[in-house]
């Protein structure tokens, strides 16, 4: 299906549509070629969280998650966006303490927990809520990891012109296939450089992690983090979240990640394809509808794994006394 019109998420209250989402989709195969799309494919938005897994290129390939001895479930904290979860946050304090880092070298600010328990255990404890906490904790780490395996000082790694943000403009640009040097860039909510590409650049780039073409040492780093991330899927989200139980409940067959304001990207080993999806209005719901559609569209998740997902794939509308009041669903072909 190629079509120029973005699909549409409706949001169903009883028998009526309440609320719409417009949402841009596109599906590249290993020739980097959309084979796929709905609306805008040249649409401009920052990725935000969701190539996390191409940002942490640099600390694979640099070696320096092998110097400090970081296990597949600390790469995956690099590429997270995590939940705040207790061994969430013991895992970020193994990465810092491998490495000689202390939580206040973190430029992330700090935030609750996403996850509502753990927040509500922390506030139970009097526990301060520290950079430690914050979702992307994990990448910070992991980039400050690497300027320390580099022996650069990592003061201001956060900044353009860092060598850190350097080194992640150069993956960005050869892996999406366009100079990230010239793009406009925005903060991210980290606080690094989010720069703003095409949604089909975006798709190319996702790619690049199944079908490399840079060199070898590319080819491996991608591997090990796809490994990663299939075999540790609670690092890359948390518990009873979509991310992470789309990539359990698939065996890894659907790697997906999520970013800020209706982003969502992924990439499906088995059938040489990878996607980039932005919702118009920057809905992570509608975003979430559109990856299952997808994922069903493209035939890359099987009959009895979207039972066991039925949540995600039927959603449902609830009150607060948990009756069902409405549905959401994916209209277009």
């Amino acid at each position: 299906m190629k079509s120029r019109t973005p699909l549409t998420v409706e949001v169903l209250r009883g028998p009526i549509v309440e609320s719409q989402h417009r949402v841009m989709a596109v599906v590249v195969d290993e020739r980097a070629v959309p084979v796929m799309y709905w609306g805008n494919i040249d649409y401009l938005t920052y990725p935000r969280s969701g190539i996390k897994m191409l940002q942490a290129l640099p600390l694979i390939e640099s070696g320096a998650a092998e110097a400090f001895k970081f296990e597949n479930r600390h790469i995956c904290l690099a590429c997270s966006s995590h939940r705040g979860e207790k061994n969430h946050l013991a895992c970020v304090i193994e990465m810092m303490k491998a490495a000689g880092i202390s939580e206040s070298q973190l430029f992330c600010g700090p935030h609750f927990p996403a996850n509502e328990e753990a927040a509500h255990e922390m506030i139970r404890r009097g526990q301060p809520i520290g950079p430690i906490c914050n979702n992307c904790s994990g990448k910070h780490v992991g980039m400050i990891a690497t300027c320390l395996h580099l022996k650069e000082n990592p003061q201001g790694y956060e900044n353009y012109d860092h060598n850190c943000q350097i080194r992640v403009r150069k993956v960005l640009s050869e892996t999406m296939r366009l100079d990230m040097n010239k793009a406009y860039y925005g903060v991210d909510g980290c606080g690094i450089p989010t720069y703003a590409v095409p949604l089909q650049n975006l798709a190319i780039g996702m790619m690049a992690l199944i079908n490399p073409k840079e060199s070898e040492v590319r080819r491996a780093a991608a591997q090990t983090i796809l490994n990663a991330i299939k075999e540790n899927s609670f690092y890359l989200s948390g518990t009873d979240d979509f991310t992470s139980d789309i990539i359990q409940k698939t065996q890894g067959n659907c790697l997906i990640k999520n970013g800020a304001e209706g982003v969502f990207c992924g990439v499906l080993p088995g059938k040489g394809q990878a996607f980039a999806i932005k919702a118009e209005d920057g809905a992570s719901r509608a975003a979430q509808a559109v990856v299952s559609f997808l994922l069903q569209k493209l035939g890359a998740i099987k009959a009895d794994e979207v039972v066991k997902l039925k949540k995600y794939f039927e959603p449902k509308i609830k009150n607060w006394k948990g009756f069902e009041v409405g549905s959401i669903r994916v209209v277009g072909s």
